[in-house]
């Protein structure tokens, strides 16, 4: 199974901030599977009048043994805490504390989107998600009704507007190979909306399931939340009709959990699906678009391959003095083909000399110049494929004077960079805050010289996460923090 968003950072920095709402946050890869009899089943339920009181029924059909199980609802707040730019928030926000067949669970937040103007102020509209696999799958396979409930019913979204369960499980009795890919996060549009740009659009979703020399049919889910009957909208899909007006509330209350067959031609290796608020100035659909899923058959039985992997760079850090960055650069595939430094602020960074298409390590190692300095270094490796990976650390001075304790924000991490290691200064700091999206996790005990990790991966909500970091020891104490997803070093 392959998952999405990966990039690999390196700070040494300290941080504060809350959590805050970005631009759009276009559906991205999610999941990515490939497997005999793999099959999948949905279901959705409106709440836009729920009573936040009455659990509500999901019901689903397995087929076999659970494979995963995906829940995700979604919502609006309007008018949002507006800090002049976009919507904030801290968690756990409104509505992101339910309760799933009697467990209690805190939704992660996969994508948000500020409107700044509408009659009744700005409005965020967020997405929310958890993976409910163990439950589901305790539940073995047949026709199940799980429930959906609300853990604090004080603390609610202007409007919420429903919920969608997805299940994929394996189908013993069917021998074909399918591919299965799911695409996620929150993308809202109206085509009429008073800001122009991306409030008014979606974002396309690419599925890259590969090519066959026959036609296939394949199976498309949407999931997508404030659609109503009598206002328009439209789903254009590659090589197949666009699908008019399918956001009518099929699931109750504005909420729609829809499945379609689909044509997938012979030789064509993808299709591109996407909702659309239109026509404008008919008042079209508005819609919070949370879930794209694909299931194509794969004929004869053979695993496709996935798109090659592009190079691996994780990055090592020596203290010094002099600080150095030590990337190891590497493709066990097509091999290397380049190994550019595209940017290196305060640092020297040659790249030793390698034979073109080499599958074995690069050692590119940057050196801070100024000791006193940020540094910040971006390589760009491409292999013989064509695929590309961006190493890029950020090399910052962590380290606390005579005055308050050293803070600073790192914005845009992604959400696999979900583990810190923190490498303790000689004198060091004796604890260290770290705020993400602005729910608070400390780090306390911490010994000069010692090195330790941490996992963060239960606060990376978003698909790009604001950091933030406040380190607190002595006078002259310092330490280096990598964020990074705890890959190979």
């Amino acid at each position: 199974m392959k998952f999405h968003r990966r990039l690999t950072l390196l700070i040494l920095a300290g941080l504060l901030a809350c959590a805050v709402a970005g631009n759009a946050t276009a559906l991205a890869p999610f999941i990515d599977l490939q497997e005999r009899g793999l099959s999948a089943v949905s279901d959705g339920k409106g709440l836009m009048t729920w009573d936040h009181t009455t659990p509500v029924s999901l019901n689903v059909n397995v087929g076999g043994n659970v494979r995963f199980a995906l829940l995700y609802w979604a919502g609006r707040e309007r008018p949002c805490d507006w800090n002049g730019s976009t919507c904030a928030f801290t968690q756990p926000y409104k509505d992101q504390q339910m309760i799933f067949n009697g467990t209690p669970l805190t939704g992660t937040v996969i994508g948000t989107e500020s409107q700044p103007t509408s009659a009744g102020g700005p409005i965020l509209n967020i997405g929310y998600f958890s993976d409910v696999t163990s439950q589901v799958a305790a539940a073995g396979p047949g026709s199940h009704s799980f429930t959906f409930a609300d853990n604090n019913t004080a603390s609610n979204l202007w409007r919420l507007d429903g919920v969608s369960l997805f299940v994929a499980y394996t189908d013993g009795s069917d021998s074909t190979f399918y591919r299965l890919m799911v695409w996620d996060n929150l993308d809202f549009a109206y085509g009429d909306d008073p800001t122009p740009g991306e409030n008014r659009v979606t974002s396309p979703v690419t599925f890259g399931h590969g090519a066959y020399s026959a036609d296939r049919a394949g199976q498309l889910w949407l999931i997508a939340g404030d659609g109503e009957a009598g206002r328009p909208d439209n789903t254009t899909i590659s090589n197949n009709p666009t699908l008019f007006n399918i956001l009518n509330s099929a699931n109750g209350d504005q909420w729609n959990n829809l499945t379609f067959t689909i044509d997938v031609p012979a030789n064509v290796s993808n299709t591109v699906v996407q909702m659309n608020s239109e026509p404008p100035g008919q008042n079209p659909d508005s819609l919070l678009w949370e879930v794209a899923a694909l299931r194509v058959p794969l004929p004869g039985g053979i695993v496709q391959e996935t798109p090659p992997a592009p190079p691996t760079c994780p990055t090592t850090v020596i203290s010094g003095p002099p600080t150095q960055a030590i990337t190891t650069i590497q493709d066990g595939g097509s091999g290397l083909a380049s190994i550019v430094v595209t940017q290196s602020d305060n640092a020297d960074t040659p790249v030793p000399p390698f034979t073109p298409g080499t599958t074995q390590p690069v050692v590119v190692t940057a050196t801070k110049i100024n000791q006193g300095q940020s540094a910040h270094v971006t390589i760009q490796a491409t292999d013989g494929a064509g695929n590309v990976a961006i190493c890029d650390p950020i090399l910052l001075l962590f380290a606390r004077g005579s005055g308050q304790p050293p803070k600073d924000v790192l914005a845009d991490v992604a959400r696999i960079e979900n583990k810190v290691t923190i490498h303790n200064g000689r004198p060091g700091f004796a604890s260290l805050e770290l705020r993400v999206n602005g729910v608070k996790y400390k780090v306390t005990g911490l010994r000069k010289g010692e090195t330790r990790t941490v996992d963060i991966s239960k606060l990376m909500t978003l698909d790009k996460n604001t950091i933030s970091l406040l380190g607190r020891g002595p006078a002259g104490s310092w330490a280096e923090v990598t964020v990074w997803d705890g890959g190979g070093r």
